[in-house]
């Protein structure tokens, strides 16, 4: 850092150090720079096309003028952070086109698939940076080629992993004669015992902060949060040491680079799954609805319910779609309504809202545990599933370890039940649910329960529902993410560094970090969004236009920071509220919606986001492998077998080119 003094005499010196910090800070591309530039690209471009294609073909139903370029680009913003229950226009209103245009940015804008574009961009890194390291090392060279052979059969893989862990067993003789020190274990400061009057405001302790509560909590989250070592490591030929977490400790440069290989067909695979994922379960949406939309019945349904000539196979296809991206838009503008208490519809399109989402993270795992049962055991594959499933977060954000798996999964089902609950219990003597019969009240309670986190899908009008109802979805749309979004934070390979726990730190700690900082990152932005459309709108506040009130709008902003897209609506019209928000709250609006897609996103510190030869994933793979690099007798050992592999004449060469080195 220079010296403010030298600063003071060198004024030009000091502006051009001063602009080089601010370069560097301002235009290095990270990931979540990367993410949200993505974004906003996208739905700049794809806006220009939804209002372009209006002015030249769109109808004019809306207001007696074709779509209005802010409404055409809050139907993109919508639709790309599949907030899409929050629409400025009926969908039924606009052309083809334009439907299909938001029917592309649902399927690009979703987790699935952009999460899947991070893998794809990652194995290519993978695949350039290996290139690189062995550019001038033929030994390398056989490796990667080794990896990348999946024509090879398995005898001579076999035979490859005992080639490797030969030359393993006698790396680390030379490694034990050298005697390497363990290094001296770091205990935790020991807790002085304090007296209540002593910590916090001092004053009576409430019943959370009693020792007795606080030690139960604590053994909770360490028996939920504690990462199990995993006894099998067939991907490698090598016995690895693993910490708590699953790191890879004292890693010798033959063992990094073949982690590395592993790592990248671990990737391959990845790729090739989440690929299969989403076209598995479009098929299956596709598959189940279409049929049945051409039914006499659901043809009737839908003419009756949208007279204009609705087509039943895009209806269907549509739907197949928002429900999988979770956006709750509908070309039907009175979207499930008319489908209360048909079991088979409402079942289908809640069973693609979960697995598109909600639950993308256990049915991913799940998929990936059932390959690895239906694969033969001992193959490339098989070793590829298995080091997914025991080192997801290395490779994918939204892959978990066993037992957070189990304990988000346990999670989402109580907040779903208890919306469930929410709808049964709060609305007793509302007319309109009342007059429901019970089967079909039970079914729509919970169809709305699914839709209610993140898809927004809705089976009842909101200004049916009893005000302690739409408070209670409130709160739950504001922590719908706060489950998938503590997992992964918990979940990070570096964890400790990218919140700044200490190493004597426990599991209860990092959650309470991880809690006080997604909170801080979403209550001042949610508010200050509310603030500002309560100033805006305040002509239709005050005098009480259908609709419009200050919870109303508070809803409205929170359900597009947590991308529900579920509105209170206006009376008499099917699109949400924000329809007839002021140009200036949408704008508002449109900053709420990406900024509250991008609140699930990893830390920047964070294994299954950073790049191969990365300098910051170089750096801390170097601290937690504990050696932090290659030891000169590891170096001396390396530049060895590279003189060896390229030293060899005649017919040794040739023998050699049928072995591996």
């Amino acid at each position: 850092m220079p010296d403010p003094v030298d600063g003071l005499r060198n004024p030009r010196e000091a502006k051009n150090h001063f602009l080089k910090y601010l370069k560097y800070e301002l235009f290095t591309l990270n990931f979540y720079r990367a993410h949200m530039l993505y974004f906003i690209i996208v739905i700049a471009i794809s806006s220009v096309i939804v209002y372009g294609e209006g002015v030249k073909n769109g109808p004019k139903e809306y207001r007696d003028s074709h779509l209005s370029y802010m409404d055409a680009l809050f139907l993109t913003c919508s639709a790309m952070t599949t907030t899409v229950g929050l629409n400025s226009v009926n969908l039924g209103d606009l052309s083809s086109f334009q439907q299909a245009v938001l029917c592309i940015l649902l399927i690009i804008g979703n987790i699935p698939f952009v999460s899947m574009v991070v893998v794809l961009i990652r194995q290519s890194m993978f695949r350039k940076r290996m290139s690189e390291v062995v550019k001038h090392s033929r030994t390398m060279q056989r490796l990667v080629q080794d990896i990348e052979d999946n024509r090879q059969t398995e005898s001579s893989g076999n035979s490859s992993n005992n080639n490797l862990r030969q030359r393993q067993v006698a790396g680390g003789r030379k490694s034990r004669v050298n005697g390497e020190q363990k290094p001296a274990k770091t205990q935790p400061l020991n807790k002085r015992k304090t007296f209540h009057h002593q910590t916090g405001f001092g004053f009576v302790p409430t019943p959370w902060e009693t020792q007795l509560v606080k030690n139960f909590f604590k053994r909770v989250f360490d028996s939920v949060t504690s990462e199990l070592k995993p006894e099998q490591h067939d991907y490698v030929s090598f016995k690895p040491r693993l910490d708590s977490k699953g790191r890879f400790l004292k890693l010798s440069e033959h063992d990094r680079l073949e982690l590395g290989g592993v790592e990248y067909r671990a990737l391959q695979a990845l790729l090739y799954i989440l690929i299969g994922y989403q076209l598995f379960w479009y098929t299956f949406g596709v598959v189940f609805l279409v049929p049945y939309a051409y039914c006499t019945k659901t043809r009737d349904i839908l003419r009756e319910a949208q007279p204009g000539g609705l087509n039943p196979g895009w209806w269907a296809f549509f739907s197949t779609v928002t429900e999988f991206a979770n956006g709750g838009l509908n070309v039907l503008n009175a979207n499930f309504i008319p489908f209360s208490g048909m079991p088979y519809i409402l079942i289908i399109a809640g069973a693609l809202a979960l697995i598109g989402q909600t639950q993308f993270p256990i049915f991913l795992r799940l998929t990936i545990w059932m390959m690895k049962k239906c694969v033969p055991k001992g193959s490339r594959l098989h070793n590829t599933l298995q080091f997914l499933l025991q080192h997801p977060r290395r490779c994918f954000i939204y892959l978990f370890p066993s037992r957070q798996t189990w304990y988000l999964l346990a999670i989402q089902i109580t907040i779903d039940i208890n919306a469930w609950l929410c709808f049964e219990i709060l609305n007793i003597g509302m007319l309109d649910i009342e007059t429901l019969p019970t089967g079909t009240r039970t079914l729509d309670g919970l169809f709305q329960a699914t839709g209610l986190r993140t898809s927004g899908a809705y089976i009842i009008a909101f200004s049916s529902l009893a005000p302690a109802c739409l408070v209670a979805y409130l709160v739950i749309m504001y922590i719908s993410s706060y489950p998938l979004v503590m997992t992964l934070r918990k979940t990070n390979t570096y964890e400790e560094r990218s919140i700044g726990l200490d190493e004597g730190d426990d599991s209860a700690a990092g959650i309470a970090s991880h809690l006080q900082k997604q909170l801080a990152y979403d209550i001042w932005f949610q508010f200050l969004a509310f603030f500002l459309v309560s100033i805006i709108e305040r002509g239709h506040i005050l005098r009480g236009d259908p609709g419009f009130d200050s919870f109303a709008v508070l809803f409205e902003v929170t359900s597009a920071y947590g991308t529900v897209g579920l509105s209170t609506g206006v009376p008499g019209e099917d699109y949400s509220l924000s329809g007839s928000f002021a140009s200036l709250s949408k704008v508002v609006m449109l900053f709420v919606m990406v900024r509250g897609r991008h609140r699930g996103l990893p830390l920047a510190i964070d294994r299954s986001i950073l790049l191969p030869g990365e300098e910051l994933m170089q750096r801390l793979d170097a601290e937690y492998g504990g050696r932090g690099g290659a030891s000169a007798e590891d170096l001396q050992e390396l530049i060895t077998n590279i003189e060896e592999s390229g030293a060899q004449t005649g017919g040794s060469k040739s023998a050699a080119a049928q072995q591996d080195p």
